[in-house]
C-alpha cells in the first residue's frame, strides 16, 4: 500500500458519497438532459476512483508524517 490508511479509507468514504449522490441523481431527480450528463460524469468518477484504489497494491509501511504525500484527491 502506497498510502496511509486514512487516506485510502477518506478515498473510500469518497466513493461512497458519490455513490449516494450518483443514487439521489437516478432516482429522486426529473429525467433530462443535464441530469443523464452529471449521471455518466459520476459514473466515470466513481469508476476511475475505484481503479486508483485497486491499483494501490504496494506493501504497507509506516509512512514518514514529516514527508508530504499525495490527498486523495491527487491520486489520479
Amino acid at each position: 500500500m502506497y498510502h496511509k490508511i486514512s487516506q485510502f479509507c477518506d478515498k473510500i468514504d469518497s466513493i461512497k458519497t458519490q455513490a449516494d449522490r450518483l443514487r439521489e441523481l437516478k432516482y429522486n431527480q426529473p429525467k433530462s438532459v443535464e441530469r443523464d450528463f452529471m449521471i455518466d460524469n459520476l459514473i466515470q468518477q466513481i469508476q476511475a476512483d475505484c481503479y486508483v484504489v485497486s491499483q494501490d497494491k504496494g506493501e504497507y509501511g509506516k509512512i514518514d508524517e514529516d514527508i508530504p504525500g499525495p490527498t486523495p484527491t491527487e491520486w489520479l
